[in-house]
């Protein structure tokens, strides 16, 4: 036998792969996920968008799943949805394996391509798990050199928020420092209904040739347009593309990155021109040799012969330019490459492959050349020559040293305009670190300070193995695939052993300022998603203050409540004379007030808190004016129909009847309830022979559990109901005079009819209420800023505060007392409000259960009938599309809940009912 096959027979024994350091926690999966990684830029399985759908392609690539957070009803915690299939999808590939997908900035739309690079867009429709074809794709050859390599999406022409720490002031009052900053282009600039800042979709797209595309969303409705350009041709097989990535620019240019097979990195600059449809490609730098960072791996346990491998970029990715936090300056470009060292699928046993990643930075600066002196002492120069000052800007590589980590990047998302990154690493680890020098972000030095969530002491538990991974849009939960791609969802909490246990008020109070930056943001940003932020709280205050006392509740949820008012500085003492068009037109009115609804929300087996009942019955009466005000276009001042009322369609004037009947329900409610205020302080004084007084019926109100006095006083409410009523009025006029004869008209008719307490009583409630806050105010000399105060109080914790006794006696006494006599009490006692979902009685609990209210239109749901449940408030609404013909603000108000957040899909009837609603 050759000597030379001693070794392959020799009895010494060999070294086991598994057995070596390292590997024995790395998967096949993952290994499978890097693997992918490395041979295409493209290839995100799962992405969470501004609107909360969480999109996730199947492990064999033939589907994609849909899911989102949603409050359980029965339980009342937030927890993550089933996987829904979005079976459209894969049907719109014609079968290829879908390989990457994601979400545009709004949220809406969702790109989703395939192995041949094939690309097609959906959108959610009437539910945040369920989507329509919004562009689909076009089939072309296999040919598996258009795979996309690099996707990006073009920023909306608008301002961000963005945020600085906040901090104590000595009066106790936490100052919020923010700004706002411009997104750079290019822009789409077509708009969405001609509304500024509110661009159409448009991405960009590099394939393994070099060829870059435009797909956008055209004028004429929805249509795309796409076209195509060249960043550099290819000549040989060592010049494909494996990564791309893409930025915009400040010039409205963009930046793009290139790397290959060749292991070069290519920079271009690319302007659009929109108006030909086509390129301005210029290649202004390019990395010769771009070969894998070293990296020292302590190998005092391994044998010394086995060689660790040469890392492969595996990621590319470029930001753009930001601001700096600690300064009025901005941020260059930033170009980040991630190698790692990973066991491929054909490693041998003679090489030692351990998990780490590392990355290699470059720094985008612009220099202005300038000419040599000699050159203006030139007597032969040519007359067009270029000036110093004419010379265009050249583009400086500066790299920066390379970052090391012992593990590997499955994730890279930018936060906070691109100031802060977020690395989910495949152990399941999360580290939110700074940019430029990636450092981790540091802990506040004080409890006098919040700079954020990761800042304040709040942090993601450690995770199991982790193949890919996205990131809320507020950054406080993470959904992660796991070997098998199931899907799992954490939320940041605070780390054991960071404080003392229990938590102390002025921690808990920076906690809750951190949430109040947080949310704002996300006001401004995202519209009305923040449920990654109601479920973050949730857990925190279960974790936390679940043996705290009331006193130390109240440090977070009513500091939280009552800051976001004064953080978005929003107008919320409405006692004097305003237009209600500017109330209804204001979003951050329904946001604060479905926060709060959410906040206070427990479960479908408890009865809601004052808080949620004020909220929610706020919540009930803007929908109702928001309805007429679209349906039935309203005159300026609100006081009558104008011309353009569109009271001849019939399914105009019926799709009213329920939300009439609910607002007469809620009047009769309020009526019901004064008079057992009334009754029941008349009965305390005469009992305890004392006069009548806050604390007296602070308390009745405490135990009754009841928001009637609170829905008079809050300032909101009564505006909404004031301007509800003018319609009524109206409309009970319209009846009287034209339309007798039609039966829609007496069906509308008998609805008023069947009302205990006449409209013109109530409205006369509502202005003696409206007088006598006025006059406290001003006979009290109360400012407006304490005014603004009184008014966040009443609202947040539904009882009136004890200033304004004045205008409460006058109202259970004289007023209640002409009131009464105006009204049909017998009848007022048997009328039904236990629909209302604000009692806490037998009837309602009663009600509840055999029954299902359309929280839209305020009907009943038929026990066969599938629904859509909102995932904040729980409400439901029958899961029905509108018919053909429906009135096009009709469909538009079906796509959110009354709180403004999403529906999400059923899959059966059986679901547990909310209280209410």
């Amino acid at each position: 036998m050759d000597d030379s096959l001693d070794d392959l027979f020799s009895d010494e024994p060999l070294v086991e792969i598994s057995s070596l350091p390292g590997l024995s926690s790395i998967s096949r999966g993952l290994i499978q996920s890097v693997d992918d990684a490395r041979v295409s830029g493209c290839s995100q399985k799962i992405a969470w968008s501004n609107q909360g759908c969480i999109a996730s392609i199947s492990n064999d690539g033939h589907s994609v799943n849909l899911r989102n957070l949603y409050c359980n009803p029965a339980t009342g915690l937030w927890t993550l949805s089933d996987g829904e299939e979005a079976k459209i999808i894969a049907l719109s590939h014609n079968g290829y394996p879908l390989k990457h997908l994601s979400w545009s900035h709004s949220g809406t739309e969702l790109a989703v391509t395939d192995i041949l690079g094939n690309i097609s867009v959906f959108s959610p429709l009437l539910a945040i798990n369920r989507c329509t074809v919004s562009r689909r794709c076009i089939l072309g050859a296999e040919d598996n050199l258009s795979v996309i390599v690099g996707l990006a999406w073009l920023n909306q022409d608008r301002s961000l928020p963005l945020h600085r720490p906040a901090v104590k002031a000595q009066n106790g009052q936490w100052a919020f420092m923010g700004s706002r900053f411009k997104q750079t282009g290019p822009h789409n600039p077509h708009l969405i209904g001609d509304q500024p800042g509110k661009n159409k979709a448009a991405l960009v797209t590099v394939t393994r040739t070099g060829l870059i595309r435009l797909i956008y969303q055209g004028s004429e409705g929805a249509r795309w347009v796409d076209f195509k350009g060249e960043l550099h041709s290819i000549s040989t097989a060592a010049e494909l593309l494996t990564h791309a990535t893409i930025c915009a620019d400040k010039d409205s240019s963009m930046l793009v990155a290139t790397y290959g097979f060749s292991k070069q990195i290519r920079l271009y600059r690319v302007v659009v021109e929109w108006s030909k449809q086509s390129f301005l490609i210029e290649n202004v730098k390019t990395i010769a040799d771009c070969s894998s960072p070293k990296q020292d791996v302590d190998t005092n346990e391994l044998p010394s012969s086995l060689p660790y491998p040469e890392a492969q970029l595996y990621h590319l990715e470029m930001l753009s330019h930001a601001p700096d936090l600690r300064s009025k300056e901005t941020f260059p470009p930033l170009l980040l490459a991630f190698f790692c060292n990973y066991p491929q699928q054909n490693s041998p046993p003679s090489v030692v492959n351990e998990p780490w990643t590392s990355i290699a930075r470059w720094e985008l600066n612009g220099t202005k050349p300038t000419l040599h002196p000699s050159f203006s002492q030139l007597s032969s120069k040519k007359p067009n020559a270029p000036t110093s000052s004419e010379l265009q800007a050249e583009v400086v590589l500066k790299r920066l040293p390379d970052i090391s980590l012992g593990n590997i990047i499955s994730s890279v998302q930018q936060l906070n305009l691109g100031t802060t990154l977020a690395f989910c690493s495949s152990d399941g680890s999360v580290d939110f670190r700074s940019r430029p020098a990636l450092d981790l972000l540091p802990r506040d030095d004080s409890s006098d300070k919040a700079s954020g969530l990761a800042q304040v002491g709040l942090s993601f538990p450690q995770g199991d193995n982790c193949l890919h991974a996205a990131l809320s849009p507020n950054a406080c939960a993470v959904v992660t695939l796991d070997d098998g791609y199931m899907a799992s969802l954490r939320l940041m909490q605070i780390h054991q052993g960071y404080f003392d246990s229990p938590l102390s008020d002025a921690i808990v109070e920076a906690v809750a300022e951190a949430f109040v930056t947080q949310f704002s943001i996300s006001c401004s940003s995202y519209g009305n998603y923040h449920d990654d932020l109601s479920a973050t709280m949730q857990l925190f205050q279960e974790q936390n203050l679940k043996h705290a006392d009331s006193v130390q509740v109240s440090t977070f949820t009513k500091p939280f409540l009552s800051d976001i008012h004064r953080v978005i500085s929003l107008n919320i003492d409405y006692s004097g004379d305003f237009k209600t068009e500017n109330y209804l037109k204001n979003g951050m009115h329904q946001r604060t007030l479905s926060m709060q609804l959410s906040l206070s929300y427990q479960s479908s087996q408890k009865y809601r808190n004052l808080s949620s009942k004020v909220a929610f019955a706020t919540l009930q009466l803007r929908w109702a004016a928001w309805s007429f005000a679209m349906g039935l276009k309203l005159s300026p001042t609100g006081t009558g129909l104008s011309g353009e009322a569109d009271l001849r369609r019939t399914e105009t004037v019926r799709s009213f009847f329920g939300i009439i009947a609910w607002t007469l329900s809620l009047m009769n409610f309020i009526v019901d309830e004064l008079f057992t205020l009334a009754t029941a302080m008349d009965d305390a004084s005469a009992a305890e022979g004392a006069s009548p007084n806050h604390d007296m019926v602070a308390s009745k109100i405490s135990e009754l559990n009841t928001p009637a006095l609170a829905l008079l006083f809050v300032s909101q409410s009564r505006l909404l109901f004031k301007y509800n009523f003018r319609f009524f009025r109206s409309l009970c006029a319209e009846i009287a005079q034209q339309r007798s004869q039609d039966p829609t008209w007496r069906e509308l008719g008998s609805i008023f009819s069947r009302s205990p307490v006449p409209l013109q009583s109530f409205e006369r409630v509502l202005a003696d209420v409206d007088a006598n806050v006025r006059n406290v105010y001003d006979s009290e000399h109360i400012p407006e800023a304490d005014r603004k105060d009184i008014e966040t109080n009443m609202l947040i914790t539904g009882t009136v505060s004890a200033r304004l006794w004045p205008a409460v006696e006058a109202l259970l006494t004289k007023t209640v007392r002409a009131l009464r006599d105006e009204t049909n009490v017998a009848e007022l006692y048997f009328h039904d409000v236990s629909w209302l979902g604000l009692s806490d009685d037998g009837a309602s609990d009663q009600w509840r259960k055999e029954h299902r209210l359309d929280v839209i239109r305020k009907t009943e749901i038929p026990k066969a009938a599938k629904v859509r449940q909102c995932t904040r408030c729980c409400s439901v609404m029958e899961d029905t599309a509108p018919p053909k013909g429906t009135a096009g603000w009709i469909v538009n108000m079906w796509r959110t809940c009354v709180c403004g957040n999403w529906w999400m899909s059923m899959k059966d009837e059986g679901n547990p009912r909310d209280r209410g609603g």
